[in-house]
């Protein structure tokens, strides 16, 4: 059962870091003249992302990820309805949130690095580290960098969305790195080391 659980979340973390990693290209090369399609675009497909988690979260088994998922997924939903209203600074808006983003998914991956890639020995946990350090001084650059260069020609709508794209590209890569230190490589690995 806990093997189970594990392959499906090493399955879906797969798929959301090759997502993450297209949606950062696609920030990254997008021309100016695109921006306000692909950010309303954005609002609605977080809007979706929060219906479905909530579809899931009502019809599948409680425990408290799901529940943590569950409130992640709805904060996630009110950037999103954020999106398509105040869509004149939603690209400030996105930073912050891209932003705070970073800052999370570094601490979590610093929280994973020290507590089940170093504890159960696996090569190179240290780079997990690292990396989530450099994740959240990316996230922290990124809040100072809005509140700083608060419309400036430095905050052009094409700079922001190419900030945005690095911002994504790059915790898809960590998030990729980290599963491939965190998780067991097949089924005859240890999945539970003791606590």
């Amino acid at each position: 059962m806990l093997l189970d659980a594990v392959i499906k979340i090493r399955r879906q973390s797969i798929l959301t870091a090759i997502l993450l990693m297209c949606l950062g290209v696609v920030l990254i090369l997008c021309p100016e003249r695109h921006i306000e399609t692909l950010v309303m675009f954005s609002g609605y497909a977080m809007i979706v992302y929060t219906l479905e988690q909530t579809l899931e979260f009502l019809t599948g088994s409680r425990s408290v990820m799901s529940y943590i998922t569950f409130i992640l997924a709805l904060i996630v939903g009110l950037v999103g309805l954020a999106v398509l209203v105040f869509n004149e600074d939603v690209l400030y808006t996105l930073c912050w949130a891209f932003g705070l983003l970073l800052l999370v998914d570094g601490g979590n991956t610093f929280y994973y690095a020290l507590t089940f890639a170093k504890r159960a020995q696996r090569p190179g946990w240290s780079i997990l580290v690292i990396l989530s350090n450099i994740l959240m001084i990316f996230g922290v650059a990124l809040i100072v960098g809005i509140i700083y260069f608060n419309h400036s020609s430095l905050a052009s709508p094409l700079f922001l969305m190419k900030i945005i794209g690095s911002a994504v590209f790059f915790c898809a890569i960590v998030s990729a790195v980290r599963l491939l230190w965190i998780m067991p490589a097949k089924k005859g690995d240890d999945v539970n080391e003791e606590a």
